[in-house]
This record gives C-alpha cells, sequence and structure tokens, in this order.
C-alpha cells in the first residue's frame, strides 16, 4: 500500500509490509502456471483442480513476493523470526503448507489465522507478513537460531512451522493452540475436564456455567501452560514475555480469557493485544496465543502505563534493548470509554472526523481511529519515543474500504516520510470487544 514501505530496518531486524500475491510481476493463477515442485496437490481434473490450484498459485506467488523483499532486506527465510498468515478459507490451509514447506524448508514460528478477507487484495487467498533478522546488521542480532523445531517431540508442531526461535535476547514463539499434539489422536482441550485441576481456577462444578465458560477457560490456561514449559526448556519463564498476541475466535469469550489471563501474569505483564479471527488453529479451536521474550526481560523490562484508565490487565507498551512492544490499542476517549463519533471528540480533531463521517464503510471507524492515534501517541511518548518511531503497525478493522478513511487521520499523526511498515488484517472483531471499530497493534524503537 503506498507510499508504506515493504520493509523497515532497526538494530538488526527487518519488519515486513504485508506481501500479497498480486504484488508479483507474472502471478500465477493455477497448478499450470507453476513449477512442478509446486504441483504436488494437483489431480489432473479440471474441477477437482481449480479451486486448490488457485490457492497454490496464491500461496506460491506471496512467497515469491515475500522472498523479493526479504532479499532486497538484506536477509532471506531462513532468518525469518515470525511469519503471519492470513487465509481467506483455513479450508483450504492444506494447500498453503505444501508451498511453504518448498520454500521454508527450516521455516518459521507462525501464526495462521482465517480472516474476512486479505486486505489490500480481497479476492486473494494469502496474505503474508514478517519480522526478520538482517545477518552482519547488529552485532546483537545474530542469525536465527531454532529453538524448538518443527518435529521437537517435546511439543510436536501442529504443522510446518517452528515453535520458538531466537535472535540475540529475544525469543519468538509460533501461535500455540490448545491441541495435545503430543498425544495419540491430537485431541482438542474441549472442558475443565481435559486439564488437570490446577487448570480448572474457574470451574463451579456446576454444569450450567461450566458449559460457557469451561471451553475457553480451559483451552486458555492449556495454551498458556504448553507455553510456560516451551519457554522453561529454554531457560525462560512467563516473567520473561514482552507481548502476548492473542487471537480469539469468539469475542464474548475475552472476559474469561482475561480472568486467566491475570492468572498466569499477576504482576507487571506483557503488552497484549487481542482481536477476533473468523477461523482460529483447528476446528474447535477457541484461541490461539503467539508470546515475545526477552532473556533477563524480567529485569531489564520498562513498563509503560496507561494514560487512561486500563482497557485489561497490561501495560500500555513493554520497552525492551532496542525496541517498544505495545498493546493493542482502542479508540478510547480520556475517561476510558469508546468513542462513537465526531461527537465525542473535540476542536481540529472533530472537524476532519465529520467530515470523514460521511465516507466511512463502518460507523464510528473514523471517530476510533482518531482516539487509538492519540492514545498511541500519548503511550508512546511515556516510552520515550514518538510516533515517527514506529517501526511497524499492524491494523485490525472490520471492512477493507475503511483503509482511506484510515490514511485520511493516520496523515495528521505520522508524516510521509516516518511511516513504518504496514500490515492490514480485515476480521469480524478489530478490537477485544464488539464495539471496537478498529485496533492499532505496533512495535516501535526503544
Amino acid at each position: 500500500m503506498q507510499p508504506y514501505p515493504v520493509a523497515v530496518k532497526h538494530a538488526g531486524l527487518a519488519f515486513i509490509s504485508g506481501v500479497r500475491p498480486g504484488t508479483l510481476a507474472s502471478r500465477p493463477h493455477s497448478f499450470e502456471d507453476l513449477p512442478q515442485t509446486g504441483q504436488a496437490r494437483r489431480q489432473g481434473f479440471v474441477l477437482a483442480d481449480a479451486v486448490e490450484g488457485e490457492v497454490t498459485a496464491d500461496s506460491w506467488a506471496a512467497h515469491c513476493a515475500l522472498d523479493a523483499v526479504l532479499a532486497a532486506a538484506g536477509t532471506r527465510d531462513n532468518q525469518i523470526l515470525r511469519q503471519h498468515v492470513w487465509q481467506r478459507d483455513k479450508r483450504f490451509f492444506p494447500c498453503y503448507e505444501k508451498t511453504r514447506a518448498v520454500f521454508q524448508p527450516q521455516p518459521s514460528p507462525s501464526s495462521g489465522l482465517g480472516v474476512s478477507a486479505v486486505a489490500g487484495g480481497e479476492k486473494d487467498w494469502i496474505g503474508l507478513d514478517a519480522i526478520a533478522v538482517v545477518p552482519g546488521d547488529h552485532p546483537a542480532r545474530p542469525e536465527r537460531a531454532v529453538m524448538s523445531a518443527v518435529y521437537d517431540p517435546r511439543l510436536p508442531s501442529a504443522s510446518h512451522y517452528s515453535q520458538a526461535v531466537s535472535s540475540g535476547d529475544l525469543v519468538f514463539t509460533a501461535g500455540h493452540i490448545p491441541i495435545k499434539t503430543a498425544e495419540p489422536g491430537k485431541p482438542l482441550v474441549q472442558s475443565f475436564d481435559d486439564v488437570p485441576p490446577e487448570g480448572r481456577l474457574l470451574a463451579t462444578g456446576r454444569s450450567h456455567p461450566d458449559s460457557r465458560d469451561g471451553p475457553i477457560a480451559a483451552q486458555t490456561w492449556f495454551v498458556y501452560e504448553e507455553l510456560r514449559k516451551l519457554l522453561a526448556a529454554n531457560s525462560l519463564g512467563l516473567e520473561d514475555v514482552v507481548l502476548s498476541t492473542v487471537y480469539l475466535a469468539d469475542l464474548r469469550d475475552f472476559s474469561v480469557f482475561h480472568r486467566v489471563h491475570r492468572h498466569m501474569f499477576p504482576g507487571d505483564g506483557p503488552a497484549l493485544a487481542v482481536s477476533g479471527f473468523d477461523e482460529v488453529g483447528h476446528r474447535g479451536c477457541r484461541i490461539e496465543i503467539e508470546l515475545t521474550a526477552a532473556r533477563g526481560g524480567a529485569s531489564s523490562r520498562r513498563v509503560v502505563a496507561w494514560p487512561v484508565p486500563s482497557p485489561f490487565a497490561a501495560p500500555a507498551a513493554v520497552g525492551i534493548d532496542a525496541f517498544v512492544f505495545y498493546s493493542g490499542v482502542v479508540g478510547q476517549a480520556a475517561d476510558g470509554r469508546l468513542v462513537r463519533s465526531a461527537g465525542d471528540l473535540s476542536g481540529h480533531a472533530r472537524t476532519v472526523v465529520e467530515r470523514l463521517e460521511r465516507v466511512e464503510a463502518r460507523r464510528g471507524f473514523a471517530a476510533q481511529t482518531w482516539a487509538s492515534f492519540e492514545r498511541l501517541r500519548d503511550v508512546a511518548g511515556s516510552a520515550g519515543s514518538d510516533l515517527s518511531q514506529l517501526l511497524k503497525l499492524t491494523l485490525y478493522l472490520r471492512d477493507p474500504r475503511d483503509l482511506q478513511t484510515f490514511e485520511a487521520v493516520r496523515r495528521s499523526f505520522i508524516a510521509d516520510a516516518d511511516l513504518p511498515a504496514l500490515e492490514c488484517v480485515a476480521v469480524h472483531g478489530p478490537g477485544p470487544v464488539v464495539e471496537a471499530e478498529v485496533q492499532i497493534e505496533a512495535i516501535g524503537m526503544g
């Protein structure tokens, strides 16, 4: 998306903007357009191959485009620390996985989510973004080290991705889901009965409330516990986590998730971003969680408080070394309420937003976007930084048509010359509550 950079580099890392299949000069459209290595799922029948051919071609084009961006940034696929895979229909994930295995025999940690549309290419099947090491660029960022690989017997991956990797003091995990991958049949955690007693902290013993709260409570505890074990196996703990990014299948589960999150992080926990996706993990998964951690993070972190009433039990940002990891920011007014319209703003802000409300696709989007940037600006200032020092923005919204409205607001806060990398994700739940029309997640310079 112009004029955003395809990648931004800082302190040995490259932050990659959203990559789409359509950015490839000669885009493939079917199995016939791919080399033999890309035709593993081809059956040779026109109708049987139609949709799978499209998805595979899009996957191939997206990875070709990603490799080109990585090369331009001075890095390559085996240095990716985290990759997101946005999928218009997760039913066809096996097509994507076959393609990824060709491009990335040593895959990075990743989270694969089902989205409403691939923003910037609404008819595309696949969108990607990434963070990667730039070898030799910074003494504190050595080449990627795999901490827990695809076939780690302690915690086998659910698909073709590494469980965790590191570069220097920074550690990136894959998105983890409530599947017991080490057990026969890889069963799904579905209730309090599927976790040990210590995981039943919210259980009442009564079937009605436990049937409602049990699935998300048990799945949240199980995923955090699996991540805790993964960190412990690499001499880290939950106290070293600087950012928890959470994907929910149903935003109505946020409050129960939050209770378990507070139990797992009773003190100054990590920055937190929560959003609602169209499909999370396997069928039946209600949650997926990915963590960013730092060795020694418990002693060296810089915790930034919220300038408004805290929206959830997490700091507004956590600084570590050369980076600041921001919690997801939604359109809160100074008193903590979500703004609804230009009437909740004042002065210049009200004038601008009143004009944008005539063209916004979702009512309240412009006002909440303005308030989100105000909150992000305040948090950045408290962190000793500012919006011109942002490295990566991830924008969550419902309707990709509102990208133009977002851009009109953004220009009041960030000049074109200072733009970070950008990813835009179209989902049914941009923020942790259904009233949120937009959420901004950010990483900035420390």
